[in-house]
């Protein structure tokens, strides 16, 4: 008798939205338990070395000051953009259209949604890394 793989056993009867990929990267929260796993299996005979101890929460902290401020990076290129897409209303602009042609017009409206920042060409909507050309 032959038996097939077994597949993703554990979350069979967990719905598609709620499965998480795994993680490519360690994060603040990955790194903690980690820490505390070390803290909780370690020898009572011959403890973990306070220095390194230090250490670690040290790489703790700078990683989250990292994590921050790439969140804050990451907000200041949206606000960026955001405005200097909003000083194209009513500019003459070339963009690449779908089919890989210039298109030329005055940007009408500047539109945000779940695609990005959208700029609005005689009702047609064009992505805002798809301008080639600033006429004025």
């Amino acid at each position: 008798m032959e038996v097939g793989a077994v597949g993703n056993v554990g979350n069979i009867y967990a719905s598609p939205e709620k499965v998480e990929p795994p993680k490519q990267e360690l994060d603040k929260d990955a790194f903690l338990q980690i820490l505390v796993a070390q803290m909780r299996y370690q020898n009572p005979l011959a403890p973990q070395d306070s220095n390194q101890f230090i250490s670690q929460v040290v790489e703790l902290t700078t990683m989250e000051q990292l994590f921050n401020l790439s969140k804050s990076m990451e907000m200041l290129l949206k606000a960026q953009e955001l405005s200097l897409s909003a000083g194209l209303v009513g500019k003459q602009v070339t963009v690449v259209g779908p089919d890989g042609q210039d298109v030329r017009g005055a940007v009408d409206k500047v539109v945000i949604g779940e695609e990005g920042i959208q700029l609005v060409i005689d009702g047609i909507s064009y992505d805002y890394g798809s301008v080639k050309e600033i006429l004025g």
